[in-house]
């Protein structure tokens, strides 16, 4: 169910999910009103709705991820963590709104679970037999994009090792924010294949649903941020992978190692997760070269493709998160998600795409009801 909750100075689209099971599911994007507002009135205003949205409208929930878009995450960041400092994987991010805002806020929340930090350094939201494990903003400043992006896998890898895991069954989805896309993009394709051949994962085993874009962290030294989301206690049968042949084809064919969408089945859901998704066709070519309305057009196709494999469709789509490499064509691709999808909660920002040729990607999520008695309550 979508919903919108407005206030005087932000507002915030809401999708909720309930099941047959006590977990209900969340995703709020909250978006700050600009109108000549200093970052800390915005901030004070994105904060004041998140908390106004728990008291009224989220039945006791618990954030168990939060993403802050950033217009200047340099100067911005600590201002960010002095103010909100509640306890779940925080993801901070240089990737401005484009509608003309200093700051946007995605928040996950669940109700009915259990959180807390691990020692490991992961977040931890408990339910039944299942542990959702989120990490957020895990960073370093080694020489170049590929060492450290070496050094973030094999950190990630540690974690979750400590939490009984390992990246091959466990991890189900990655962001990776690299500032200078163009530039060092590259490396991070080269360590992360490297990791993955380690860890297991190829071609002809799986990848993992991954969004790899343009994004600056607080610290400019750091050439690649990483976010990322495991399961503890996922069994191999609940976990697919979609393909969507007629649109798309493996990311192996162009030298990357990622899945193009993952879901997950419970008893009474199924979770989709949609990588980063662009203008291109099933040779792996960019479609329509610099026309950003028909670019966005064929990610759409492409999108609908998978959610389709997945038995779902854009009306299960939850979140949707929009990268524009140019904020010019901000007003053009506005316009085509407000006829389209009016009332889906999304955000669109500024973030060069990992081919200079993209226009626009756009990643999601769906959550789609089931009734399945042979799998695990979630």
């Amino acid at each position: 169910m979508n919903t919108l909750f407005r206030l005087d100075n932000a507002h915030a689209e809401i999708y909720s999910f309930q099941g047959q099971c006590e977990v209900t599911e969340y995703h709020v994007m909250i978006h700050a009103h600009a109108q000549g507002r200093t970052f800390q009135q915005q901030l004070d205003a994105v904060l004041d709705c998140y908390e106004q949205l728990k008291a009224l409208e989220l039945n006791g929930a618990t954030a168990i991820m939060k993403r802050y878009f950033l217009s200047d995450v340099a100067n911005q960041a600590d201002d960010v963590l002095l103010a909100d400092t509640s306890d779940c994987a925080k993801s901070i991010i240089g990737q401005a709104p484009l509608d003309g805002s200093k700051i946007g806020l995605w928040v996950y929340m669940m109700t009915s679970v259990s959180t807390r930090l691990l020692p490991s350094g992961l977040y931890e939201a408990a339910h039944g037999q299942f542990r959702h494990l989120w990490n957020a903003s895990a960073h370093n400043t080694a020489q170049n994009s590929e060492y450290q992006t070496r050094l973030l896998f094999n950190e990630y890898v540690m974690q979750l090792m400590q939490e009984g895991c390992t990246l091959a069954d466990n991890c189900i989805r990655t962001w990776l924010f690299v500032n200078d896309v163009d530039v060092n993009y590259g490396g991070v394709v080269a360590a992360r294949n490297k990791i993955f051949f380690t860890q297991g994962l190829t071609e002809d085993t799986h990848y993992i649903a991954s969004t790899g874009i343009g994004g600056r962290a607080q610290d400019a030294k750091v050439m690649t941020q990483m976010d990322n989301y495991a399961i503890a206690g996922i069994k191999k049968e609940q976990v697919h992978y979609l393909y969507a042949p007629t649109h798309l084809n493996r990311t192996s064919d162009y030298g990357v190692s990622f899945e193009r969408g993952t879901y997950i089945d419970y008893r009474d859901r199924r979770h989709i997760i949609i990588s980063g998704t662009a203008s291109i066709n099933n040779k792996g070519q960019i479609e329509h070269p610099k026309d950003i309305v028909r670019q966005t057009h064929r990610m759409w196709d492409n999108v609908e493709a998978l959610l389709r494999e997945a038995d779902s469709s854009y009306d299960e789509v939850t979140v949707m998160i929009v990268y524009l490499r140019d904020f010019a064509d901000y007003d053009v691709v506005r316009r085509l998600y407000d006829e389209r999808f009016p009332e889906k909660p999304r955000i669109i920002v500024h973030a060069p795409v990992c081919r200079s040729g993209w226009l626009i990607e756009m990643e999601c999520m769906a959550i789609k009801p089931m009734d399945n008695a042979t799998m695990p309550e979630f």
